[in-house]
């Protein structure tokens, strides 16, 4: 936040240059600004920051670790994961201040960096009340099941039949995301969302589509909800015409035009990670041809024709996240039936501009 503050100065200077008047924002007062607002926003959070006890630490294995790139470190030439080490020994020592029975406390470290994830875990083995987990959907799991009249094995138990009864692959037509027709569903209801680009650009396109396993949401007598998220990655940008006549009128272009626009049926899907996504499937969704993107994609093939070739600039990327509600019947015997679809909502987009 001060790097990006301090990034406003040339702006600010030619301001005052403009005005020929002083604003008197210093760079010392532009990042006051900075650590008063995140002050600010800790209060409203009710964040605590932990303070690193430097004594405490035992540097020498940190820097036996830093030498031979054991995590946190990352592997290579150049030394990266001193910070991480920093972030690792804060939480440890939270852990060792805490009260160690878990029904008096529960400490969690959520991130997404696996060698952190791998060095904290290393040191929290014989530990019942820490844990790590990569995301924040699954620290609200842990919370959903720490409030509700279930236990922790109960839910775990359950997880990898409701990942399985919600998705595996495309041929798998039991699923609950096949049958359900999860994939058209978000396409034809979501349509406003998933056409949403950044301001200033001219195009955005859909890429792959990520099923992320389901969290314990809720249980209501013999019926668990559970959440499974969905993220789209996307791209949006400009288009960049080098030859503004040979442009085509997509009416003139159609006039004589006979267009069927048709789903298309992707390949089988194959198991893939990603971060954001633990243990996620990546896939190619069903892609079905609106009006709009049909007669894009013929113009854009006519003035290919007509030697005029376009060229589109990447300036964003994003993914899109949308959350499935569904829930379960649980038998005697914990076994899952009669899965029913909720509610399907989108979540948020985030856009982030491409250096």
């Amino acid at each position: 936040m001060q790097t990006e503050a301090l990034k406003l100065r040339f702006a600010i200077n030619k301001i005052e240059r403009l005005l020929s008047h002083n604003l008197a924002l210093t760079d010392q007062a532009l990042l006051d600004h900075v650590e008063s607002k995140i002050r600010e926003i800790e209060g409203r959070l009710g964040l605590t920051e932990i303070k690193l006890d430097h004594g405490k630490v035992d540097w020498a294995t940190l820097i036996h670790a830093a030498a031979y790139r054991l995590p946190p470190f990352q592997p290579g030439e150049k030394e990266k994961g001193f910070r991480d080490a920093l972030v690792a020994e804060s939480f440890l020592q939270l852990v060792s201040d805490s009260p160690k029975t878990t029904k008096l406390c529960r400490v969690v470290m959520v991130t997404s960096d696996e060698l952190l994830s791998t060095a904290i875990k290393n040191r929290i083995t014989t530990l019942s009340n820490a844990s790590v987990l990569p995301t924040i959907e699954e620290l609200k799991g842990l919370i959903n099941t720490l409030v509700s009249n279930v236990g922790e094995e109960f839910i775990a138990g359950l997880k990898p039949k409701a990942d399985k009864l919600f998705f595996t692959t495309e041929d798998n037509k039991d699923t609950l995301y096949v049958k359900e027709k999860i994939g058209r569903r978000i396409s034809e209801q979501f349509k406003e969302q998933l056409a949403a680009r950044p301001e200033g650009t001219t195009f955005r396109s859909n890429g792959q589509w990520w099923i992320s396993p389901p969290n314990f949401a809720r249980k209501e007598q013999k019926r668990v909800f559970w959440a499974s998220r969905i993220g789209i990655e996307a791209e949006a940008g400009s288009v960049i015409s080098p030859d503004p006549i040979g442009k085509v009128s997509l009416s003139e272009s159609l006039k004589s035009q006979s267009v069927t626009l048709e789903g298309r049926i992707p390949p089988a899907f194959s198991p893939a990670f990603s971060p954001a996504f633990p243990h996620a499937f990546e896939y190619n969704p069903l892609q079905f041809f609106s009006a709009e993107s049909g007669i894009t994609s013929i113009n854009t093939s006519l003035k290919a024709l007509m030697g005029t070739p376009e060229k589109k600039v990447t300036t964003h990327k994003g993914r899109d996240i949308y959350e499935v509600l569904w829930s379960t019947e649980v038998t005697m015997t914990r076994e899952l039936k009669k899965a029913v679809v909720e509610e399907i909502k989108h979540i948020e987009i985030d856009w982030q501009s491409v250096s």
